[in-house]
């Protein structure tokens, strides 16, 4: 069959545009944007830090429900906004996200902005009695080296510190739910897929995740009806994680989930969290 002169040239055009695409295109989002890609929370400024002590009305998901979800954390708990507001949006519920960077969810002397953000958020919460407050907090070997004390000598102030929270929470909140921190990567993610963007099994690794550093889990275990949720069955099978999940790339960073991979996988948090209003 011959083909016209239109037809020639559209088939030229085709060849030369995905030839000229990045070789990033396949991922979502691509590896030059994931570093940004932090979800709405951060976007419309309801991560604090500096001398904010206050958090805004953060409100996301059906704003007018009674349905109140309370997001409670660092910045590891404002990595799983994304997925908790598609939530809402389904479920009717309005969630508030109260979330400061490198303050932990625990009741622990960090510095004066932090601690005094804290305070104010827990008496918001006990005044708003939500039916679910949502809390995740750093854990890894690097988060909140206390008064000078190593990483190791901080953790029985922050596992007594997190009790102190959440058994707070439980009086003031129908249900509360510790979302565990997940195990940091070994490498760069981003520079690690660039070089395999065809291959990107290789970018997967085994976790560390030592019991040494895990107080968000001991603390949890020790308040009777505070439930833990693991994200490493979401992020890891069978003693190894993986670096994309259906072209979304999990991590943003070494410490960080990306929004679009935790939006994508709401529905991981939705069988997790369940519903207290039924």
């Amino acid at each position: 069959m011959k083909h016209t002169g239109v037809t020639v040239l559209a088939l030229c055009l085709t060849v030369l545009l995905v030839s000229a695409a990045p070789a990033d295109a396949r991922f979502i989002p691509g590896l030059n944007r994931v570093a940004a890609d932090k979800g709405p929370v951060y976007r419309l400024g309801c991560l604090m830090g500096h001398a904010r002590v206050r958090s805004g009305p953060c409100r996301f998901g059906d704003v007018r429900s009674g349905k109140k979800v309370v997001l409670f954390g660092d910045s590891h708990a404002m990595q799983w906004g994304p997925g908790l507001i598609r939530l809402a949006k389904k479920k009717n519920w309005q969630v508030i996200a109260l979330t400061r960077a490198s303050c932990t969810a625990a009741l622990v002397q960090v510095d004066y902005y932090c601690n005094t953000w804290r305070r104010n958020s827990l008496k918001r919460i006990r005044r708003m009695r939500p039916g679910l407050v949502v809390v995740a907090s750093a854990a890894n070997s690097e988060a909140y080296d206390l008064g000078g004390l190593s990483r190791d000598a901080s953790e029985p102030y922050l596992v007594k510190g997190l009790i102190g929270t959440l058994r707070r929470l439980n009086r003031w909140s129908k249900k509360t739910v510790v979302i565990r921190d997940q195990a940091v990567t070994p490498f760069s993610m981003t520079l690690c897929l660039r070089s395999n963007t065809t291959t990107p099994g290789r970018c997967g690794f085994r976790p560390s995740r030592p019991r040494a550093w895990s107080y968000d889990y001991k603390a949890a275990r020790r308040v009777r009806g505070v439930p833990v949720i693991d994200p490493m069955r979401l992020l890891c099978s069978n003693g190894w994680c993986h670096a994309v999940d259906h072209d979304y790339l999990i991590y943003r960073n070494q410490g960080h989930l990306s929004a679009s991979f935790t939006r994508y996988r709401y529905d991981w948090l939705e069988r997790n969290l369940g519903d207290p209003w039924k």
